[in-house]
């Protein structure tokens, strides 16, 4: 089989695949082995418990634990990788007139035995001494949640599949071979011609480009979103969770006295653009960061980067599973911005799909391509 893209989320498919006893051939399609532009290695690496759907929320109680064993799952002769996870929590503001609907989607997530605690306004202040509260009636807080180092995390899982026997080929894919609405095979940049009855699609931003080489129109759009890496106070000596103000606007703290925050552009174009700007963060991003901590006002800009979203166009959700019409043909796409966090799950159930033809772990079969020809959007209201 031939999986199209060998960042993470197609290195956690090779993985589980691998280590569920698939005895087959695993061939992983990767045109850049350097990852510089992957959207792992330019995220922030965030896990968080508080999602607004059951198919999220079961992916998420999956992940979790996951990542809490990471090193030691992707031991690779006696070393072991480093994640870093560290379990800070995720922290969502809420403003009063959202109020009702964060209650609402507390209660839902705890009847689906998440960790997630509604905190008042007093005791967010004991997690975030100097946070001004103006606006915020509460919020919610997943304690087992927090970020990761997305490099550890893509690194852990390529040597892991490569220790189990995953092919790695330096290659891009341009044409996908389909007969009697099946696949049946890949054609490369250099004109090596794989054959084969299964291809994933695990090409994260470019997922676009990949169903068009099978005839398929799949709703991934490329987007990009910057974060910017400031330096903090002295004053501001402690570490805080992943934090979401009422706007969107994210942060969280680094190594060294540092913060990265950034906030999505609503008025982004679709397009593949690395390039960083500093206008957005000293237009918006600064000045409600001062508003919420007022200690930011002496913020100092250090750097940041740009990369991109695997944007789902249509309901900002994965696309999981085998093409409706094209057989052998599986998609693990279109994840906007909850790939990192959501690839173990995705990894697994992809496995189970490849190998047995039924989810059995986590039933993510509610998220496959079907859904939009048959107007049943999973709509997610938990989202940055």
């Amino acid at each position: 089989m031939v999986i199209i893209g060998g960042a993470l989320m197609g290195s956690s498919i090779a993985y589980n695949l691998l280590n569920d006893g698939f005895n087959g051939k695993v061939l992983v399609l990767e045109r850049d082995p350097t990852y510089e532009h992957s959207s792992t290695a330019l995220s922030i690496g965030g896990i968080r418990q508080q999602f607004g759907t059951k198919v999220n929320i079961d992916i998420a109680r999956y992940n979790v634990p996951f990542f809490e064993q990471f090193d030691e799952l992707m031991e690779v002769d006696g070393e072991r990788p480093h994640a870093d996870f560290r379990q800070r929590g995720y922290l969502f503001f809420g403003r009063k007139e959202k109020w009702p609907v964060m209650k609402k989607l507390h209660e839902f997530q705890t009847s689906q035995g998440m960790e997630v605690r509604l905190l008042k306004p007093h005791e967010i202040l004991e997690i975030i001494p100097h946070v001004n509260l103006e606006g915020v009636a509460g919020a919610t807080f997943g304690p087992r949640a927090g970020y990761v180092d997305p490099h550890g995390v893509l690194n852990g899982f390529v040597k892991k599949a490569k220790s189990m026997g995953a092919r790695y080929l330096t290659d891009e894919a341009v044409n996908i071979s389909v007969k009697s609405n099946g696949v049946n095979g890949v054609k490369t940049r250099k004109g090596e011609w794989i054959q084969s009855p299964i291809v994933v699609n695990a090409a994260g931003p470019f997922a676009r480009d990949v169903g068009v080489m099978a005839g398929i129109d799949i709703p991934v759009d490329p987007l990009r979103r910057m974060v910017y890496e400031c330096k903090t106070p002295n004053e501001f000596n402690y570490e805080v969770p992943l934090t979401i103000n009422t706007t969107g606007l994210y942060f969280r703290t680094e190594t060294g006295g540092r913060i990265l925050t950034g906030k999505s552009n609503e008025d982004e174009p679709i397009g593949v653009n690395f390039t960083w700007e500093k206008a957005l963060f000293y237009d918006e991003i600064w000045p409600e960061l001062a508003h919420r901590i007022p200690l930011f006002d002496r913020l100092r800009l250090q750097g940041g980067w740009a990369g991109l979203y695997a944007e789902n166009r249509l309901d900002h959700n994965a696309i999981l599973g085998e093409h409706p019409e094209v057989k052998g043909f599986y998609m693990a796409v279109g994840f906007s911005g909850h790939g990192l966090q959501q690839a173990p799950a995705v990894g697994k159930a992809l496995s189970e799909a490849i190998r047995l033809g039924r989810y059995e772990t986590v039933d993510v079969s509610c998220l496959g391509m079907a859904r939009f020809e048959m107007e049943q959007l999973i709509i997610e209201e938990a989202v940055i």
